[in-house]
Formats: C-alpha cells, sequence, structure tokens
C-alpha cells in the first residue's frame, strides 16, 4: 500500500489524558496555541487557498475538520 503525503497529513484522534493538573493543562493548551499562531504565520495564504479549493471542489476530506476558529 502505498501512502500519498494528503494520507499523512490525516487527522489522528488523541485520547487526552484525565488525570492532568489545571497547570499542565493549560501549558499543553498554550504549546497547542503558539504551534497554531506559528503555522499560520507561515502558511497562512496556502490554508486559505486549500480551504477554498476543497470547498469549491466539495472534497469530502475538507468536511473531517473545520477551518480554525479564534474565540
Amino acid at each position: 500500500m502505498t501512502t500519498t503525503p494528503r494520507d499523512a497529513l490525516k487527522p489522528v484522534l488523541l485520547e487526552i489524558p484525565d488525570h492532568w493538573t489545571p497547570e499542565t493543562a493549560l501549558a499543553v493548551f498554550e504549546l497547542i496555541n503558539d504551534l497554531r499562531d506559528q503555522i499560520w504565520s507561515g502558511y497562512a495564504i496556502a490554508i486559505q487557498d486549500e480551504l477554498r479549493r476543497q470547498l469549491l471542489t466539495g472534497d469530502t476530506d475538507a468536511n473531517e475538520a473545520a477551518p480554525p476558529q479564534d474565540f
């Protein structure tokens, strides 16, 4: 079986431990948020273009993950 770059990018279900302290949970949350910001700063246009392409072509893989949202 051959894997494509697209296959490598499919979401993976991660189980979050239920024994973290609030401090650990906050540290992980901040790390993920910082990572997201770094990816966005380097790839914002490419990400927007890909989301647009997926929406226009009706690509079913695009419906598996919603675009990033700021809260």
